[in-house]
């Protein structure tokens, strides 16, 4: 790895046991993170070829799509040539008995199940892509359900040299089947809501160079060469990741020849919690990395700033309260606006119940992303 290691491949990481659920190469038993346990006995199939591909998937009480995922992934490379990781944050849901069904359904694929006590993302991708034998990485998520052809047409293009990292579009759909939850999905998906973010475009098409990707796939050596995933950012990793490639010298492809469905948050609770732990989290990265703040990501926290300044003067002045009352009625005309626009894609026609909810979405993120960057900025560094 290169001089500046952010993967703690120790005890103090978390990583701990793996279940095995088909046989793999005999070196794998070097591998620190592979302490083999609770292994199926069977016939072996093919060893993965080291040349080959690893699929690293993140995962904790995933019970609801872990099992649509990992079937999309069964057929998407060459047997012998492909294994599937999942890095579990010690679920307590069924996400592990779905993980060995699974795999006792397809004793052609290597799957390997992995503990991971920490429970956050950038350790487990560490610790899964520690253990991968492939060259190729093709990270993943259990929110997400790629398409048919995914994983084969991003090893072809990481296979171009001037690609250093591959990701495809989302097309984010509903995370549950309840107004507030298809409002939710379509303010996740506008410029409006979240901004210039090329991969959640849903008119994307042909492939371009961009700042970031979802879900990367990358070669190992390149994850080796960054020093792997930075464990002190519990979101925002990926980004960090990509940045540093970047700054590095390296391009990433945003392809949308294929994509991956992304399941949004289904409440505006939750959807407020993920976007005060992005903001908070965007926030310490930019204390790492100052140049890759991007203009849309100011956006949110001037915003916030905008409306506790003038909400705070206008406690003595009359002014101030205008101002006040002109943000306010700027920014509810253009989430009405845009709310609107996108009630008339519903599959159901135009649906005016999704306006008023739509609008509260964009508030909700735009509020909690503000708001988690400011006072991420106020934190110490971890």
């Amino acid at each position: 790895m290169s001089d500046r290691v952010y993967s703690q491949q120790s005890g103090e990481s978390g990583a701990a046991s793996v279940s095995i659920f088909a046989p793999l190469d005999s070196s794998l038993a070097e591998n620190e993170f592979a302490a083999q346990s609770d292994t199926l006995v069977r016939e072996a199939p093919p060893s993965v070829s080291s040349r080959a591909v690893s699929i690293v998937i993140p995962c904790l009480n995933e019970e609801r799509l872990i099992g649509k995922v990992l079937e999309n992934l069964a057929r998407q490379y060459d047997a012998g040539k492909y294994e599937i990781i999942v890095v579990d944050g010690m679920s307590t849901d069924n996400t592990r008995a779905i993980v060995g069904e699974f795999a006792r359904q397809h004793e052609n694929i290597p799957v390997r199940l992995i503990d991971n006590p920490a429970r956050n993302i950038p350790v487990a991708l560490n610790t899964g892509i520690n253990a991968a034998q492939g060259e190729i990485i093709v990270r993943m998520d259990a929110h997400s359900v790629p398409s048919e052809n995914y994983v084969r047409r991003c090893v072809e293009l990481i296979n171009e040299p001037e690609n250093s990292i591959v990701g495809m579009p989302w097309r984010i759909s509903a995370g549950a089947e309840t107004s507030e939850a298809r409002a939710i999905a379509l303010a996740v998906s506008h410029p409006f809501g979240i901004g210039d973010a090329k991969y959640r475009s849903p008119n994307l098409s042909g492939a371009q160079f961009v700042d970031t990707v979802p879900f990367g796939v990358f070669r190992k050596t390149l994850w080796k060469k960054l020093g792997g995933f930075n464990e002190a950012l519990l979101a925002n990793e990926d980004y960090d990741f990509n940045y540093r490639a970047r700054e590095g010298g390296g391009r990433i492809l945003l392809d949308a020849s294929e994509h991956c469905d992304y399941f949004a948050r289904a409440t505006m609770s939750e959807l407020g919690k993920q976007n005060f732990r992005y903001g908070s989290w965007k926030a310490q990265m930019v204390k790492l990395h100052p140049r890759s703040i991007k203009l849309r990501q100011l956006v949110a926290p001037a915003f916030v700033s905008s409306i506790i300044l003038f909400g705070a003067l206008g406690i003595w002045s009359p002014p101030a309260r205008l101002v006040l009352l002109a943000i306010m009625a700027a920014y509810a005309l253009l989430s009405i606006t845009c709310a609107a626009q996108l009630a008339k894609r519903n599959e159901q026609g135009f649906d005016w119940k999704l306006v008023p909810l739509i609008s509260l979405a964009f508030f909700v993120i735009h509020s909690f992303w503000g708001s988690g960057f400011l006072l991420g900025l106020a934190r110490p560094p971890r």
